[in-house]
């Protein structure tokens, strides 16, 4: 991974200052390019094992860059992993840079610690390609055609899908909690109630159990997530480390979850476990949309990410994973 790092951007010091970057993070090489047709000459000779590209270029941008790549244009390796640069890129571009499965994107100006994470995130889980031909069939159509639900060409959630959840929202009204210390006649040594201006979301009920000691605690981890965003949006917090740090908390959640979820259920033979299993599937392309969109944007918290959030527990955890709950109510 850290050999040589091809840096792109027709800005001379935004490019030179990301290839100093780079090379301070490790790797042997950074060599530069001034767009994407400069670009695509150095990669076919110079094979970087990284590239970190921005948009807006001409006469080849980083979308079309990326697009040519994934396609094996010019016999270049297509899965070479690609970080795209995002200042002010539209929600479609975005999309379509993700439907090419770029592999990261960071938001200029870039620092030292964001590119150093993108690059351990993709040392740690570098992100499986498809083929050549399902790339170039991609290249061969409109790229507008592309959506916001959609992921390598596979739908994550139809429009029936999301107009039920919206359906649902509106009848699902933030419960607002704040907790205010409780007045009492005074004591000979009173005890000091913090106060929680802490904004929730909603709050956790019965009903919200399946029947599992364990998976009821890992869905109150993600009602905590849930609450957690919505703090920070109520509260206007502009510090998008706040929602990265929130957003890492939810990655952990789904690959624990998933997998705590899926093995119980085998071990009881749920019948619906396939089913279960497909819809995991689509919950998860979904959340590896929405959060590369992040990424792009970080405004996209405040609207897709919570949007996520209130999605899995409404349409999954509520209505789905409480169907389970007698397989397990049974045994007690």
């Amino acid at each position: 991974m850290l050999d040589r790092c091809l840096v792109v951007d027709d800005h001379e010091m935004i490019r030179e200052t990301i290839a100093i970057m780079a090379t301070s993070l490790g790797f042997k090489e950074s060599i530069m390019a001034i767009d994407g047709a400069d670009a695509i000459s150095k990669i076919f000779h110079e094979r970087p094992s990284l590239i970190i590209t921005d948009l807006q270029m001409e006469p080849i941008d980083g979308l079309e860059m990326l697009r040519l790549i994934r396609s094996g244009r010019y016999g270049l390796q297509h899965d070479i992993p690609i970080i795209i640069l995002t200042a002010n890129a539209s929600e479609s571009v975005i999309a379509q840079c993700i439907a090419f499965d770029v592999d990261a994107f960071l938001v200029k100006p870039v620092n030292r610690q964001a590119l150093q994470e993108r690059i351990n995130q993709l040392s740690q889980q570098a992100k499986a390609k498809k083929t050549v031909e399902h790339y170039f069939d991609m290249y061969q159509q409109d790229p507008a055609k592309s959506t916001a639900f959609q992921m390598n060409g596979q739908v994550a959630f139809t429009d029936s899908d999301v107009s039920e959840f919206d359906a649902l929202m509106k009848e699902q009204k933030p419960d607002v909690h704040v907790h205010e210390p409780v007045a009492s006649t005074p004591q000979p040594t009173p005890a000091v109630e913090p106060v929680d201006n802490k904004k929730y979301f909603i709050k956790w009920q019965d009903r919200f159990s399946v029947g599992h000691t364990e998976l009821d605690k890992s869905n109150m981890q993600l009602l905590d997530i849930i609450n957690d965003t919505y703090d920070v949006i109520v509260n206007h917090e502009h510090d998008n480390h706040v929602f990265e740090d929130i957003a890492k908390r939810f990655q952990h959640y789904v690959n624990n979850h998933i997998v705590l979820e899926e093995s119980l259920l085998s071990e009881r033979a749920y019948p619906r476990l396939k089913m279960h299993k497909d819809m995991h599937g689509r919950l998860v392309k979904q959340a590896e949309f929405v959060m590369l969109k992040c990424q792009a944007d970080p405004s996209f918290y405040r609207t897709d990410f919570f949007r996520l959030l209130r999605f899995w527990w409404v349409k999954h955890v509520v209505q789905e994973d409480t169907k389970y709950k007698s397989v397990f109510t049974e045994l007690v």
